[in-house]
């Protein structure tokens, strides 16, 4: 019962971070580079349908050993109006951190609106605890960790990769303290991921 409850209030958390995409949330999207980015061509986009998002999305085998499926795959097709193609957020019961790790993908039509997303979830977070990291082959990446009251805080890191948003959300029932080497190393996965599936390989990467 104990698993179930907490599993629920790491995906509302989720959902809370990133509202504007209907699910659930360093280096400044809009920054120098973001106008060579507005007009992609449609092969420098790398935009992922539905199937390729839901195989970018880690399974069981690829994350830390221990940790287990919290929830149920979700997974959007198109919605114009936000200019995305496909949306997917996969939840794991993380034992060894006593919390609930999200993972989501969101693709966009074009480059332009993943940083308009992108940014847009950089300004909601902006009074968090936040700070550019390093994730390889990222356009752009930061971090944020914050909470929602005494016991429900979290650490997020979100990733621009062409025209595909990502992140990582590390949800816990204490202090917003989730250990830096993990999350960095799951993020890094989920990159590698969406890197991989963008060049229309088969997602293989997993978490070391």
């Amino acid at each position: 019962m104990l698993r179930a409850k907490r599993a629920i209030r790491g995906l509302c958390l989720i959902g809370a971070a990133v509202a504007l995409f209907g699910c659930g949330s360093g280096d400044d999207a809009g920054g120098p580079g973001a106008t060579r980015d507005v007009m992609p061509s449609p092969e420098s986009s790398r935009t992922l349908g539905k199937e390729q998002v839901r195989a970018a999305l880690p399974e069981a085998g690829d994350v830390p050993a221990g940790w287990e499926k919290s929830g149920t795959l979700r997974l959007l097709g198109a919605s114009p109006e936000k200019g995305l193609v496909a949306l997917g957020t996969q939840g794991y019961a993380a034992t060894d951190l006593e919390g609930i790790v999200g993972f989501g993908v969101q693709s966009f039509q074009t480059r332009a609106d993943a940083i308009e997303g992108y940014t847009m979830v950089k300004s909601q977070l902006a009074s968090a605890q936040i700070g550019p990291v390093q994730i390889p082959d990222a356009d752009a990446a930061f971090a944020a960790s914050y909470c929602q009251g005494k016991d429900r805080c979290s650490t997020r890191i979100t990733v621009r990769l062409d025209s595909v948003v990502a992140y990582v959300n590390i949800n816990t029932d204490g202090p917003a303290a989730a250990d830096a080497k993990i999350l960095n190393s799951v993020t890094r996965m989920l990159a590698q991921r969406v890197r991989q599936a963008q060049s229309g390989q088969t997602p293989s990467a997993r978490a070391v």
